[in-house]
């Protein structure tokens, strides 16, 4: 489906690193807030900040949805855990996650992983039971005054 419309699935560069911080930021601040409260969005944007971004890039595989020069999705995989999958709220919903998806688990796959496992946030459950990803169970962080931020622990076989 990338293809389709001229997007291509690269290798994240170090150069890449405001332009995807910007577009994770952006989906945060689209997509969290009508199943969050605001100590949880904050937590999340504090969480995925470009010390972590590059981190997990060196750490793992991250790769770059791109059209054209402008970043609309990206994924990251690091040993057994995929970390970080977000689209640009306008290409949602396109099979663009779906293709970031595919590339982690292919890289996961050639690297000798068997079970791969995810965090997936309130908004992006359904998408992960779509693509075959089993629930373990709730989880969740406190993040301030008497506030918790819910997500679910998942995981797939390949």
């Amino acid at each position: 489906m990338a293809r389709e419309i001229g997007a291509t699935i690269r290798e994240f560069q170090r150069a890449d690193l405001p332009a995807l911080k910007a577009l994770v930021h952006k989906t945060i601040a689209t997509c969290y807030p009508g199943h969050y409260g605001m100590e949880a969005v904050r937590f999340f944007l504090d969480y995925h900040n470009e010390e972590a971004i590059l981190q997990d890039a060196q750490k793992g595989r991250t790769v770059i949805l791109d059209k054209a020069g402008r970043i609309l999705g990206t994924g990251t995989l690091v040993e057994d855990e995929i970390k970080r999958v977000f689209v640009d709220p306008t290409f949602q919903k396109q099979g663009f996650g779906r293709s970031i998806m595919q590339q982690l688990e292919e890289a996961a796959t050639w690297q000798g992983t068997v079970i791969v496992k995810l965090d997936a946030s309130l908004p992006s459950k359904a998408f992960y039971d779509r693509l075959g990803y089993i629930t373990l169970g709730p989880a969740f962080l406190p993040v301030g005054n008497d506030r918790r931020l819910d997500f679910f622990k998942m995981q797939k076989t390949l």
